[in-house]
């Protein structure tokens, strides 16, 4: 239940609409008491949302406020009558009268709502009712419940437009300041805190330095303003903070480092203070101070969440046995707080304690808080303990996210891995349906494992399907080239790449993708050198293009100019396959010790190049039978 909630009645009776007065006016009765009722009605229902429910209101609940508000009105009217009579009409005095009887019913439906948890016909109540009356009263409860409910946009307009009618309140310029920093408007949020400031209250100013250090050229901007102010309220702990922070956000370390003893030294039970310290400590490397600084603090102050928080945050670096015994403590002092509950049990799946950190993930499962990273973990747990059935279910489990990716990357390949290539295809058809805008991105996944865990023939068949159902889609195309290639499909593999072609001629990696393969077929050298000349004349630094061209002017029997580009691309690439092409010119020009020296080298850049190996075997067995042909 909302506990703002007043009763209306006490409300209504001592809110009202206020005016300037220049002479008595006399009091307009209502209508007649037998249509107040369906006015009332017909108010409540106007001014609610139309997507809200109809709130049925008791006819009892209405009479008895009807009966208590027509007696004590009348009084109020009487009395406001007899004041009117002692006013001269020249006086510039504030009259105040009655809510009309409408927004009295009004205000009496939003609360009965408030009361029976129907918050959002509440709120469209009172917001509406500010509106209308423009009472100051009403439209700092509006604010409010908007605040509750985290109605934003009513709240800052709610807010608004109380401070307009209440310039003199603080908490008014408080509300203002508050919701046009959630806003982003935080030169308007400047200027009410600062009349905030200078009624005394204390102005939430570190909240708005902390939404303007979110970006650094708002940071650069705001810090003039932030300074002016700390100059008018020089001993005024919360400006020289929010000052702290912004000049923390400017890199201004040293400065924001001296303000924040400063106001150490003014106030010493602040503690907002040392852990700004902490946090620039660490900004400047000086990590072994922070440490040691939040260590006496924490010994200080041991029910003090926020410093054995930002203490066991710090810790994680290079102390993860301390660390848990800080976030064991901070969970023992707050055993409901989900995050954390979450961080000790990542602490402990981090240290390999997978039954302490399963037991802390069950109870957020429970809870019902950070279910998809307690599913991502939980899903890791199994999986180390060989469950990978129970593995998958948790990763099946994880919903979008910053653990989405990475669960379906790892559920699909336990799957691929293990030869469930039928469940692993149930899962991604309905990854597709889920996602419709991101199917391109899931049939590469899926080929991927399929090709990586032995299923290229798989993988081809998808990618046929997906590019039939695809036929925009480039990356398809090019991928289902790529795996027809690796089958020898080269009809395939040349189809896509033409097609891809006819869409970007001049798209240099498609040029030399296709140009670089035809380079193994005799019959085809001419067409690839055409190919490749115009993939380098589209991308003249690109070393694995320099390379295709040194290969091709090789292939043609052109190795001295073969030499030239290769150890051109050398220079740029330090890459095995170029040292294997490289190496095979030199051997063609009769530089056999100098081959060998760039096959080695190849060989340390990739100690598993399978191309190296291949090539010096071929042209070692090349040479032998050149011997033996020589000698017979």
């Amino acid at each position: 239940m909302l506990l703002f909630f007043a009763p209306i009645i006490s409300l209504a009776l001592t809110s009202r609409v206020t005016r300037k007065a220049s002479k008595p006016r006399p009091v307009r009765h209502g209508k007649r008491p037998e249509r107040l009722l369906a006015a009332a009605i017909s108010a409540a229902v106007l001014c609610a949302c139309s997507q809200q429910p109809r709130l049925g209101v008791d006819q009892s609940e209405l009479e008895v406020a009807q009966t208590t508000y027509q007696g004590q009105a009348a009084g109020q009217e009487q009395a406001a009558s007899e004041e009117d009579a002692k006013l001269q009409p020249d006086t510039a005095k504030e009259k105040a009268r009655p809510f009309p009887i409408d927004t009295f019913y009004t205000l009496l439906v939003a609360e009965v709502a408030g009361n029976r948890e129907q918050y959002d016909l509440a709120l469209a109540n009172y917001y509406f009712q500010a509106e209308q009356t423009k009472d100051a009263g009403v439209a700092a409860r509006a604010t409010r419940i908007a605040r509750f409910l985290n109605a934003r946009r009513a709240a800052l307009r709610s807010a608004q437009l109380w401070v307009e009618l209440e310039p003199d309140n603080p908490d008014a310029q408080l509300a203002a300041t508050a919701e046009l920093t959630l806003a982003g408007e935080l030169d308007k949020a400047l200027k009410h805190a600062e009349l905030a400031l200078d009624m005394g209250a204390d102005a939430p100013l570190q909240s708005v330095a902390a939404t303007a250090v979110d970006s650094e050229e708002l940071a650069t901007k705001v810090l003039p303003e932030f300074r002016r102010l700390s100059q008018k309220h020089p001993h005024n702990p919360e400006v020289t903070l929010a000052l702290a922070m912004v000049l923390r956000a400017n890199n201004n370390h040293e400065e924001a480092l001296r303000l924040t003893k400063q106001v150490q030294e003014q106030d010493p039970s602040l503690l907002d203070a040392p852990l700004l310290q902490s946090h620039i400590l660490i900004d400047m490397g000086r990590e072994q101070e922070a440490r040691q600084l939040l260590e006496n603090l924490v010994a200080l102050y041991p029910k003090e969440s926020r410093l054995r928080l930002q203490y066991a945050r710090l810790l994680i670096r290079d102390d993860l046995e301390l660390a848990q015994q800080q976030f064991k403590e901070l969970v023992k002092q707050n055993p409901s707080d989900g995050n954390l509950m979450l961080s000790l049990a990542l602490i402990q799946y981090e240290t390999k304690q997978f039954d302490d950190a399963k037991r802390l993930l069950e109870a957020l499962l429970e809870k019902e808080e950070h279910e998809s990273a307690a599913h991502f973990y939980l899903a890791g747990i199994a999986e180390q303990s060989g469950d990978l059935q129970q593995a998958v279910t948790h990763y099946r489990m994880v919903r979008p996210g910053s653990d989405y990716v990475p669960a379906i990357t790892r559920g699909t390949t336990l799957l691929v891995a293990n030869g469930d290539l039928e469940e692993a295809q149930s899962w991604f058809d309905e990854l597709r349906q889920r996602h419709p805008g991101q199917k391109e991105q899931f049939y590469l996944l899926q080929s991927e494992l399929l090709t990586k865990y032995e299923s290229p023939q798989e993988a081809q068949r998808l990618l046929s399907d997906a590019v039939k159902a695809n036929e925009d889609s480039n990356r398809l195309i090019y991928a289902y080239a790529m795996i027809s290639e690796q089958l020898g499909d080269i009809e395939n593999f040349e189809l896509c790449l033409r097609k891809l072609l006819s869409r970007d001629p001049d798209n240099a990696n498609l040029l030399n993708t296709l140009g670089y393969k035809l380079l193994s077929y005799d019959d085809r050298l001419d067409e690839a050198l055409v190919l490749i000349t115009k993939a380098l004349e589209q991308s003249p630094d690109d070393p694995a293009i320099i390379d295709s061209m040194g290969w091709a002017q090789h292939r043609l029997g052109n190795h001295s100019v073969a030499v030239e580009y290769l150890q051109k691309a050398m220079s740029m690439l330090k890459d095995h396959e170029i040292a294997a092409h490289l190496g095979e010119a030199l051997w063609a020009l009769g530089d056999r010790q100098q081959a060998m020296q760039v096959w080695e080298q190849g060989l340390q850049i990739n100690p598993e190049s399978k191309l190296i190996p291949e090539a010096m075997q071929r042209l070692q067995d090349q040479k032998r039978l050149e011997q033996h042909v020589t000698e017979s």
